[in-house]
């Protein structure tokens, strides 16, 4: 009886590897593609714990960690690189604000295979028209199916890096 018990957690792990991820451009790349021939210069920062509090219960995001890494283009935007969970993997992405707190664009970095492929400059462009605020990721985007987590979380996710810029930036009272 006891054997039985144990195949199905050994069935589990083998049904719940971890997809294998692809890394769809470089870092190098994705930044040129956001902000071509501008200069920009790394502005990491690392939010207190009151302002991570403040993130997660004010607009209803999850934040994996305090530091985020990110430079400030000669323009006066921002560029941020950020992870969020899919399903079975993690997604690696930048997005890019413009100095006036709207999404220039987002590109993606890495994700899992098979998964990539949703990331279309379609979708994409429906975050474009984001700013801070309190809207819902879920209305924001199309919701792929068979990839409802890595669409809903990416969306979460600019709405994150969006309240960080207007609201806790390095010098901005919070």
């Amino acid at each position: 009886m006891k054997s039985r018990f144990m195949l199905i957690p050994a069935a589990m792990l083998a049904l719940s590897q971890p997809a294998a991820a692809v890394e769809n451009q470089t870092l190098d790349v994705a930044r040129e593609r956001l902000y071509p021939g501008q200069q920009l210069t790394p502005a990491d920062f690392k939010l207190t714990p009151d302002q991570l509090a403040k993130l997660k219960s004010e607009y209803k995001v999850p934040a994996l960690r305090p530091a985020f890494k990110a430079w400030r283009a000669a323009d006066g935007g921002w560029l941020f690189l950020d992870q969020v969970y899919g399903l079975s993997d993690i997604v690696t992405y930048l997005v890019a604000v413009n100095a006036d707190g709207t999404v220039k664009g987002i590109e993606v970095l890495v994700c899992a295979e098979g998964f990539c492929d949703m990331f279309t400059p379609e979708w994409r462009a429906k975050l474009g028209s984001q700013v801070h605020g309190k809207w819902e990721p879920r209305g924001a985007v199309t919701i792929v199916s068979g990839a409802t987590y890595s669409s809903v979380h990416v969306a979460e996710g600019v709405k994150k890096i969006l309240a960080i810029h207007a609201r806790f930036l390095p010098g901005k009272s919070s």
